[in-house]
């Protein structure tokens, strides 16, 4: 299994989220492509980090949203060794 990989949140302003993903310790700018590269590989993404203020609803959505892809993740694994 590859390294885990995990989404970072950062909030400059109320206006400005921007989102990068980490593999190992390298970060980078966040790209679906590559996002699924790394999910391929790793199986599992780690909880986000969230930098900045972000309100609690926003927090949620985000974890919410972490929770879902590794459950669908954790889903097809299962269905693949069937």
């Amino acid at each position: 299994m590859g390294e885990c990989m995990k989404l970072t949140f950062k909030k400059a302003d109320d206006l400005q989220i921007s989102v990068f993903q980490k593999v190992g310790k390298q970060e980078e700018e966040f790209s679906y492509i590559n996002m699924i590269k790394s999910l391929i590989n790793s199986k599992v993404m780690e909880p986000p980090e969230i930098i900045g203020t972000f309100t609690e609803a926003e927090i949620k959505s985000i974890n919410s949203m972490i929770t879902c892809i590794n459950g669908e993740i954790s889903t097809q694994k299962t269905q693949s060794l069937a």
